[in-house]
Order: C-alpha cells, then sequence, then structure tokens
C-alpha cells in the first residue's frame, strides 16, 4: 500500500531504536533524535514535497513521542519519580498551548520551521554541555506559573517536534531540584504533549492536497508504526540504564551529536 524501500524501513527501526534509548536515559524525549534522522531520509528519499518535509518530520516524530513517552512514564512510575500533583496542575495547559500551536502550522514555512529548531539544537546543546541549570525552592513556585510555563512550552515544542523533555527536564529541575523526579514527570508531561500535537497536526494536514497517500494529515504512518513499536520496547531499557550508566559523560556525547545536528540543519537552510 506504501511505496517505502526497505532502507526507509530500517531507518525508521533506526529512529525507534534511539529515541526509546534517550527517552528513558537522559529524560530529554526521543524527538532530538527522530527530527533530524527524519529530515535527512526525507530529503533524500524525496516521498515528501520539500514545502512540507518540516511539517510531516514534526508531526510525525509528536505523534511517535506519544508511545516512546507513555512507556518512559510507565517505567518512572513504577519507581515513584513522577510528581503528579505537578502533571494534573500543567497538563490540561501544555494540551492547550501543543494543540495551538500544531493546529496553525499551515501558516509557517519549512523554513521559518527548520530556523526554530537550529537555534533550539543549539540551545539545547549549550545547556547540556555545560551543565547550565539554575538552582530554585520548589515552594515558590506557584501554580500559575506552572500552568503558564506548560502553555509556552507546548506551544513551542509543537514547531519543532519535540514531545518537551528538553525543556521540561530543566525547567522541572530548577522547580523540583530533583533530577530523577524532574525525569520522571517530564516523561508523563510529554505524553499529553505529544498526544495533542499529534492530532493538532492530524486536523491542520487534512486540507494539504500535495501529501503522499502515507500519509495522515501530516504525519507519516510508516515511519509512526516502526518508530512507536520499537520505541516502546526500548524505553524501559533506557531508564534502567539511567540508574546504571555514567549520565553525565553521555549527555556530553549527545551534546556534541547536537551540534553536529544543528549546524548540518543550517548548511541545508543555506543551500
Amino acid at each position: 500500500m506504501f511505496d517505502i524501500s526497505f532502507w526507509d524501513l530500517n531507518i525508521f527501526i533506526v529512529c525507534g531504536i534511539l529515541s526509546g534509548i534517550f527517552s528513558g536515559l537522559l529524560g530529554l524525549g526521543g524527538g532530538l533524535v527522530i527530527v533530524p534522522l527524519l529530515i535527512i531520509v526525507f530529503e533524500h528519499t524525496h516521498q515528501i514535497p520539500p514545502h512540507h518535509i518540516m511539517h510531516v518530520v514534526v508531526a510525525t516524530s509528536l505523534s511517535a513521542s506519544i508511545f516512546t513517552s507513555f512507556s518512559s512514564a510507565v517505567a518512572q512510575t513504577r519507581r515513584q519519580c513522577v510528581l503528579w500533583d505537578i502533571v494534573k496542575v500543567m497538563s490540561p495547559f501544555v494540551i492547550l498551548g501543543t494543540f495551538l500551536g500544531a493546529s496553525t502550522a499551515n501558516y509557517f514555512s519549512a523554513n521559518f520551521m527548520r530556523w526554530i529548531l537550529i537555534i533550539f539544537l543549539f540551545f539545547v546543546a549549550t545547556q547540556i554541555l555545560f551543565e547550565i541549570y539554575p538552582k530554585k525552592d520548589a515552594e515558590n513556585f506557584s501554580k500559575s506559573a506552572y500552568r503558564a510555563s506548560g502553555f509556552v512550552i507546548g506551544a513551542f515544542s509543537s514547531f519543532v517536534g519535540l514531545a518537551g523533555g528538553s525543556i521540561f527536564v530543566p525547567f522541572l529541575r530548577y522547580t523540583t531540584g530533583d533530577i530523577h523526579k524532574a525525569i520522571g514527570t517530564s516523561s508523563a508531561l510529554a505524553w499529553s504533549l505529544a498526544l495533542s500535537g499529534g492530532i493538532g497536526y492530524i486536523i491542520s494536514g487534512l486540507g494539504v492536497s500535495d501529501l503522499p497517500k502515507a500519509t495522515i494529515g501530516y504525519i507519516h504512518v510508516p515511519a509512526l508504526i516502526c518508530i512507536a513499536a520499537t520505541s516502546m520496547l526500548i524505553a524501559p531499557l533506557g531508564v534502567r540504564l539511567s540508574h546504571a550508566l555514567p549520565v553525565p559523560v553521555l549527555k556530553k556525547v549527545f551534546a556534541v551529536l547536537l551540534y553536529a545536528t544543528a549546524l548540518r540543519t543550517l548548511v541545508t537552510v543555506f543551500s
């Protein structure tokens, strides 16, 4: 039914494996892996019209994160690392911001979305590499501030195709002071963000006439199936590894990879 090569399917599966590992291991969300890889795949296979590549990548990444973040959240809940009081306060506003951003995606060009991604990748890589985490006592952070932050994070994440982990983790570490609970709570919030983002991109893409048959709205179905199936299986392994491996060292390696990804995307924009 879908005109997808064996090579493409293998790449999608690799995306899912890496997504699951990094989602559970670093709590940063698999989108940081999925988005750059899918951009490369779609640019070289010419499956997607160039002006729709970023929309399809973002939509597919968010949709795949529905399954990855759910698997991570379940594993983190078993370890009692999810602060459900914060999740209940932030989730409705995360959903509202994400749905609004995804539903208005048609008004923004692919290059604009690439620039947002480039800036964000440089920002996240710098934050991870130099361990930039401000300190604060959670008692001084109000529910209103949590709600406003959830809305902003949701709206922004819908433009870069990430389930918010790379923003949620430093934000929650800032408000709670506990990195493990920040990672666990992030995975639960990421699920609501990914779900609302996926629905929003289906709606905004339904009226687009030049998308291939492999898509529903802006979501690339074969990529979604491959990534979701493998990432759900691998995410619990990433959670276990987070308690066994030298995470600080792995984060620095990951930061270097993010810099390389940002530079590669920058070259694509100018070329």
